[in-house]
């Protein structure tokens, strides 16, 4: 794209530095607890739009917080909600400090502006984002607000849970998976910390924020990520913690905004990737989270077909020359990055504008995994297309255990893996809360063959539910099939 048009687009999205975002927060009613306290030490901003049923949960984690609802500031900006969620609140206000609720007269269309009040109104020294329909751990902001006065650090990112309809699962491991780090320089974060990057488990320095004019942009989706990979780089070093901090909620029935993954998010998001490109130098932490972040892109928009933006050759097309459009200056080749071997192959397709072979790969890739053909190849394993025609794709992780027995002081479990990667480890995840696990005693291979052995004390002593998980790096985890080999009355699944 011409310079002049992208810097165009900037202006109209509010990327400037300038005072147009300001000038767009519409006019608004105040309503505060009867009591404020002076001194704060972590300002909450919480966007919210017709949040009503989570906005207990959340707001009973964030007044029964360990770090104490005096040293807080919770700043509850609501943008025109037509549901209850005002009478919500108005039930905390009469009852708990340090909350402040502030009402749009219209609705903006977004969280960007209502979190972009939240940042003028902070006081505390340091600033969490949180979405309306999340929830924090109930020591998360102490922990992580300890950690920032231990380290002098202006960034810290900790655990997250994922919550949905099914199951709960850890997210963003990168953030915390190598333990508590302080002073990290963000050149040597690795490329799967780029995974998210979502308000999530993050808290800055207000200063740093207020300092650098930092702001959402007017847009619905990449307005968060954006936010905070500024923060990261003016940051420059980070502190981490190996714990959970926060809950992100992915209920199916939860109708918050950013959802719908059509054109206009492709292009929201190409967009915010220019501005990255444009505005840091050309070092490793910009290669890696521009290769995160088209990597996903790369699976919305050329792998998959179930979106909001109908898949086809058309699609195809608009997704290369968007690329080309936005970001036909990269230094690098983001393909080197990824991690899987379909996004790989679709991005080869796309710059040699092969679509009608894209076209056909997606759609035998697309197909359940039990309708393909599975092949051992040099000692790899892969899904093959007959006659060879389409290329093969290796398999990451697919594990069953068949056979389970007691040995001694141990319970083990024979499973077979197919994968192309290395396993470092297996254990067992508390399904309702990944941070609890038990770790295998030894482990023993055989060809795709493990033999897998547990304490048996400490699986005879579960009183939670627990599902077996293989590590294949420290940042990956994958489920193994236990449910052929078990007992139903056990609490192992």
């Amino acid at each position: 794209m011409d310079k002049n048009k992208l810097q165009k687009e900037f202006e109209t999205y509010n990327y400037l530095d300038n005072q147009k975002w300001k000038e767009e927060i519409p006019s608004y009613k105040v309503f505060k607890s009867d009591t404020i306290f002076e001194e704060i030490k972590v300002s909450v901003v919480i966007a919210n739009y017709n949040n009503e049923p989570y906005l207990e949960k959340m707001m009973n984690a964030l007044v029964n917080q360990t770090i104490g609802i005096e040293t807080l500031q919770i700043i509850f900006v609501d943008d025109c909600s037509t549901d209850n969620s005002k009478e919500v609140i108005e039930g905390y206000l009469a009852k708990y400090p340090n909350i402040e609720f502030y009402q749009f007269d219209r609705n903006t269309g977004g969280a960007h502006t209502p979190r972009n009040l939240g940042i003028l109104k902070a006081r505390g020294k340091y600033l969490v984002i949180l979405d309306a329909d999340d929830w924090y751990e109930l020591d998360a902001l102490k922990s992580m607000s300890d950690l920032l006065d231990e380290s002098q650090d202006k960034m810290v990112v900790g655990g997250i849970v994922q919550v949905n309809d099914h199951h709960v699962s850890a997210k963003s491991i990168a953030y915390y998976a190598e333990g508590k780090q302080i002073n990290r320089n963000i050149q040597d974060l690795p490329y799967e910390f780029y995974e998210f990057l979502g308000p999530q488990g993050i808290m800055v320095l207000t200063s740093l924020v207020l300092e650098n004019r930092l702001h959402f942009v007017n847009q619905r989706v990449a307005d968060d990520v954006l936010f905070f990979y500024q923060c990261l780089r003016i940051s420059n070093k980070i502190s981490q913690l190996p714990q959970k901090t926060t809950y992100l909620n992915r209920i199916s029935e939860n109708d918050s905004l950013s959802k719908t993954i059509n054109k206009d998010f492709m292009i929201s998001w190409l967009r915010a990737l220019a501005f990255v490109n444009q505005n840091f130098p050309n070092d490793i932490s910009k290669e890696r989270f521009l290769a995160r972040r088209l990597d996903w892109l790369v699976l919305d928009f050329a792998l998959r077909r179930n979106i909001g933006y109908k898949f086809g050759i058309e699609r195809l097309k608009d997704f290369k020359n968007s690329l080309d459009k936005y970001l036909g200056d990269l230094t690098f080749n983001p393909q080197k990055y990824f991690k899987e071997e379909a996004r790989k192959i679709a991005w080869s397709d796309l710059r040699q504008r092969h679509f009608l072979h894209l076209y056909l790969f997606v759609n035998w890739h697309s197909h359940r995994e039990s309708l393909k053909i599975k092949k051992k190849i040099n000692n790899l394993y892969y899904f093959v297309f007959p006659g060879n025609i389409l290329p093969k794709i290796p398999i990451n992780v697919r594990a069953s255990a068949y056979k389970m027995h007691i040995e001694n002081n141990f319970s083990v479990f024979e499973i077979e893996v197919l994968t192309n990667e290395e396993i470092n480890n297996f254990e067992f995840h508390v399904v309702n809360d990944p941070f609890k696990s038990i770790k295998a005693q030894e482990v023993i291979k055989k060809d795709n063959k493990f033999i897998v052995k547990f304490a048996r004390k400490e699986l005879e002593n579960l009183s939670e539910n627990y599902g077996l998980h293989i590590i294949s790096n420290i940042y990956h985890d994958h489920i193994v099939e236990i449910s052929k080999v078990t007992n139903k009355n056990t609490n192992v699944i």
